[in-house]
């Protein structure tokens, strides 16, 4: 068909394939090159390097902030598992030591103690330390009462 007889869809259609298999060329032979293989390299490198970054960055944040980071995690989860360690071995001593003692024998019971005379009820002047006395008048007033020295 010549270019006249197309309508211009078809001929956006045939510009559009012709871009996009020259694209294709272009992105298989630079894909395939030496330097692009150096470039993906340099690139991760400076991805990893800048992760890296960002780690450090946002641990020395949360020390400033006064925050557990990831180490201090880390660190807190070492010295829970040693601990742990320590108390299942102190169980088992504790256990073998049970094993070792000879059966109790029950004890007798102990014989009540006789009772004892309970005094009678205080009874307490009014005002006097319960809270509704004038001192705590006072105090709730927020004033001070003050003695005059003799003179």
């Amino acid at each position: 068909m010549s270019e006249a007889a197309m309508t211009p869809a078809e001929q956006v259609r045939r510009l559009y394939e012709e871009a996009e298999a020259r694209t294709a060329g272009a992105m298989e032979q630079l894909v395939g090159s030496e330097d692009f293989a150096e470039l993906l390299a340099m690139l991760t490198g400076n991805v990893m390097a800048v992760t890296s970054l960002a780690g450090t960055w946002m641990d020395q944040l949360l020390a400033n902030l006064h925050m557990a980071g990831r180490a201090d995690v880390a660190r807190l989860g070492r010295q829970l598992a040693r601990t742990e360690d320590k108390l299942e071995r102190l169980l088992q001593v504790v256990e073998e030591l049970q094993d070792r003692l000879p059966p109790a024998a029950p004890t007798p019971a102990p014989a009540p103690a006789p009772a004892k005379s309970v005094p009678g009820p205080v009874t307490r002047r009014p005002g006097s330390g319960d809270g509704t006395g004038p001192a705590a008048q006072s105090r709730a007033r927020g004033s001070r009462t003050t003695r005059k020295r003799p003179s």
